[in-house]
């Protein structure tokens, strides 16, 4: 079980009246978070997550109906791509300092 399954809260965690909480469902969604799941683990809004889609940059996701998923190894190698190394800060020089 991925570090994002083991943090989620229980409330979150699909409860015995869900329809996809169905032993055979379980199988197949297993490694998968819906869009309130992953907006809750990277501490955003559901509504970033929507614009993050309209714009086409957010984690890659499935479209099941209208239901939205994303598959958590890709969710890590998303996050993984987007990660900046720090950069020095670049000073800019007074042109009048410059000499030719």
């Amino acid at each position: 079980m991925s570090a994002l399954q083991q943090a989620l809260p229980k409330e979150l965690s699909t409860t015995p009246t869900d329809p996809q909480d169905k032993p055979e469902n379980q199988l197949v969604l297993e490694g998968y978070l819906r869009k309130e799941q992953l907006a809750l683990q990277l501490c955003l809004s559901p509504r970033t997550i929507d614009r993050w889609e309209a714009q086409r940059k957010g984690p890659p996701r499935v479209c099941v109906g209208r239901t939205i998923l994303y598959n958590i190894q890709s969710v890590q190698e998303w996050l993984l791509s987007n990660e900046r190394q720090s950069s020095p800060v670049k000073t800019r020089r007074c042109p009048s300092r410059m000499k030719a």
